[in-house]
């Protein structure tokens, strides 16, 4: 019995172990590969096959000067990796009246008109130990003087939020059950696709607008999901495709964006994300988020807050007895992949107390020319108020390539997008960017 036992462990062990370079062996060279290495004589082969496995075992017998040993299986040993990227841009803006339109974060602005570095980022990441792994990145983003930007401008927040040194993520993953991975720390928040997208692999310069005004973002917390084996669609060129018929993601979160170590009340956000793969080539998925914004900060989307000299923070006028705005957010996307054309869409609504109700969506396509030059174009609309028709209401036509001069880790983008007001005056803020990337 246990030399049968002793065959049935290496077979066991020669599948886990080194899996790849047996994985286009036959059964018949399988076998022929145990019998080259001793494991097995062409005897116990035909004994094998006629199912008479007992005449193996009572053969077998044990030298008095052979020795029992244990074969322990190893442990992974803690690793280190490193890893960089490099995106130096240049910018070239119609410098209309940028007061009265929608911006793009910070690199869209005319005073970044010219050349910049788009993105630095190093990364550590890792196995701790056996199921733990963690990951950690910084980021140094065009100029690191956040003061130069004027707080009255829209959308303050996010352009501090878009340049300077910070840390991106710090997070550890326990592989907790076959479906079930526990994420806690500073991470993106499992909410949208596009925005979980790995961004060296992004097929246009900048994600779609409405991800970066409406979705959540990096924030502090923990995420139960499933194991994730590569990207969502076809949209990162050359990348593994995750081909599970699922994915889900449950978190809970401080709900007050990245790089502020504690919360700032006694509010959390919480999100749920669910991706269902029914063919191949197609993709569709949800999620909802509930937030609590305001209370501590001087500027929210509550406006400005009152500093109370005596307690020494800052606080708002109390409405309907509610401290905060809160915040329900919903997303729906799906995804279509038939080389050599890749197709995206991305819709996300926004509603809260004391804030009006705003949306946008982004439809995004690539097409292979070959494996190293691709189309790519993309409609953005986004309206951030619907109770209100002005300049700020955008659309947004973008068209491109990719030029993959070594897969990802050296790529040449270029993007020119026209820039259309939905309503009110047409103002000049075309814009044409062209990143270089490389990856070390």
């Amino acid at each position: 019995m246990k030399k049968w036992c002793s065959v049935v462990f290496f077979v066991f062990f020669l599948f886990g172990g080194v899996i790849n370079s047996f994985a286009g062996l036959t059964a018949e060279e399988l076998l022929q590969v145990l019998i080259e290495k001793g494991i097995v004589t062409e005897d116990d082969i035909v004994k094998i096959r006629e199912g008479r496995i007992e005449e193996i075992d009572e053969e077998w017998k044990p030298s008095p000067n052979e020795k029992e040993f244990v074969v322990k299986s190893a442990r992974k040993p803690m690793s280190i990796n490193f890893k960089g990227r490099v995106q130096a841009r240049y910018t070239s803006i119609e410098n209309g009246d940028l007061d009265k339109v929608t911006h793009q974060k910070a690199f869209d602005d005319s005073e970044f008109d010219g050349f910049s570095i788009r993105r630095v980022r190093l990364r550590w990441y890792g196995d701790v130990y056996d199921r733990w792994k963690y990951h950690v990145q910084l980021s140094a983003d065009g100029d690191q003087n956040e003061d130069k930007i004027d707080p009255e401008t829209p959308d303050y927040e996010l352009k501090r939020e878009d340049i300077g040194v910070k840390l991106q993520d710090a997070y550890f993953v326990y592989k907790a059950h076959p479906f079930v991975n526990v994420r806690v720390g500073q991470f993106k928040s499992r909410f949208s696709p596009s925005y979980t997208t790995a961004g060296p692999k992004l097929s246009l310069c900048e994600r779609p607008l409405v991800i970066d005004k409406l979705a959540r973002k990096r924030e502090i917390g923990i995420s139960l999901e499933s194991p994730r084996h590569g990207e969502w669609d076809g949209r990162t060129h050359g990348a593994k495709i995750h081909d599970k018929p699922f994915f889900y993601a449950i978190g809970l979160y401080n709900g007050n964006s990245f790089n502020h170590m504690r919360n700032d009340n006694e509010n959390f956000m919480v999100s749920g994300m669910f991706l269902w793969r029914p063919s191949p080539h197609f993709i569709l998925g949800t999620s909802y988020a509930y937030d609590q914004t305001g209370y501590d900060y001087e500027t929210t989307v509550l406006g400005k807050a009152e500093e109370d000299l005596v307690d020494g923070y800052y606080k708002y006028p109390i409405a309907d007895h509610k401290v905060a705005n809160n915040l329900q957010l919903w997303d729906f996307n799906c995804a279509f992949d038939w080389k050599p054309v890749h197709l995206q869409f991305e819709y996300i609504t926004q509603d809260g107390d004391e804030s009006k109700r705003q949306y946008g969506y982004g439809i995004q396509t690539q097409i292979d020319l070959t494996d190293k030059f691709q189309l790519t174009a993309r409609y953005d609309e986004f309206d951030p108020n619907v109770d209100v028709d002005n300049s700020l209401d955008c659309r947004w036509y973008t068209v491109g390539y990719n030029w993959f001069i070594h897969g990802q880790n050296i790529k040449w983008q270029l993007n020119y997008s026209f820039r259309e007001e939905m309503h009110g005056e047409d103002i000049d803020n075309d814009i044409l960017v062209t990143h270089f990337q490389v990856l070390f």
